[in-house]
């Protein structure tokens, strides 16, 4: 996670430099949001600053702590790929999550903006017109990306003036990865080989360093693929025939955006004389986006959970 960008002369670049500096004195406080009724935890929830996400990671964060921001990135992209959290009908599109629409930016005024390290490049520009926070939740496959996601629930709920929600929504999230826990160990599992097409011959499996690994050693699953990645983000690119090389391993299987390498994939003799297809041992997962954050880490735990486990989501 990096500092905010500079603005001269700005209260709000001052307000928020204290924020974050009193960061971790005020984290012992989130627990009074245990003892918020509801409607004062809604009126809690309502953002302090105008603040802008040009990230989906970001946005579907801010939206499961109820803090909507002003405006949002690819809005209609978000909804298709991620979803959940569905956007707030009143939130403002801003096009492009690396290009956003500035004219419009310039006019909402906003008092901070978020993104994450790999859109760092666009920063200087976007400074002209706030503060702003980027953070890191994945390190080129290396550590976890749910640990990350939760510090920065933390600093999002503190940046936008109201720490206390994090605290419920950290609860509800390690509540439901529990519960998915439980149901797992309820029921002997074979090692899990996740899955997407990338074409009809080849795939990319999700690695060690990934959300949907972090998900799964959350709730008990193990990785059957142990290599390191190749790719950014925990995941590497195979041949379909790879997968005859893991004849334990149950394949999950997400579904890919377009739909079409898989069906063709799936009618191919390749694919039919893989182990899993033969012995029953394949799986499929609707369309989850492989590079979220937190909710998408609980959503993903919940539906493999409900595959393998027969759980309802």
């Amino acid at each position: 996670m990096t500092g905010y960008g500079t603005y001269p002369g700005s209260e709000k670049a001052e307000w928020l430099a204290t924020t974050r500096r009193s960061l971790l004195s005020a984290i012992p406080s989130l627990a009074m949001a245990y003892a918020l009724p509801t409607s004062a935890a809604a009126e809690a929830n309502r953002p302090k600053l105008r603040v802008v996400s040009l990230n989906w990671a970001m946005s579907e964060m801010l939206y499961a702590m109820n803090l909507t921001p002003i405006a949002a990135a690819e809005i209609a992209g978000y909804e298709r790929m991620v979803g959940y959290p569905p956007t707030p009908p009143d939130v403002i599109d801003l096009g492009f999550q690396i290009n956003p629409n500035l004219e419009l930016l310039s006019r909402i005024e906003p008092d901070l903006i978020l993104i994450q390290s790999w859109q760092a490049a666009g920063r200087p520009i976007l400074e002209r017109f706030a503060p702003v926070e980027s953070f890191t939740l994945y390190d080129r496959g290396k550590g976890d990306p749910i640990e990350a996601a939760r510090g920065v629930a933390l600093c999002l709920a503190s940046l936008c003036g109201n720490p206390a929600v994090a605290c419920d929504f950290l609860s509800r999230m390690d509540q439901s990865f529990a519960d998915c826990a439980k149901r797992i160990a309820a029921k002997e599992q074979r090692p899990i080989l996740l899955v997407q097409a990338l074409s009809p011959t080849n795939l990319v499996v999700f690695t060690g360093g990934s959300l949907f690994d972090s998900a799964m050693r959350r709730i008990g699953l193990q990785n059957a693929w142990s290599k390191s990645p190749t790719l950014l983000w925990g995941s590497t690119q195979i041949g379909v025939d790879t997968l005859a090389a893991y004849p334990q391993a149950c394949v999950v299987w997400i579904a890919s955006p377009d739909g079409a390498s898989s069906d063709a994939l799936f009618r191919s003799d390749l694919w039919r004389q893989l182990p899993q297809a033969v012995n029953g041992q394949v799986r499929e997962l609707p369309l989850i986006w492989g590079f979220g954050a937190l909710p998408t880490a609980e959503r993903f735990a919940r539906l493999i959970t409900a595959t393998l486990a027969g759980s309802g989501e």
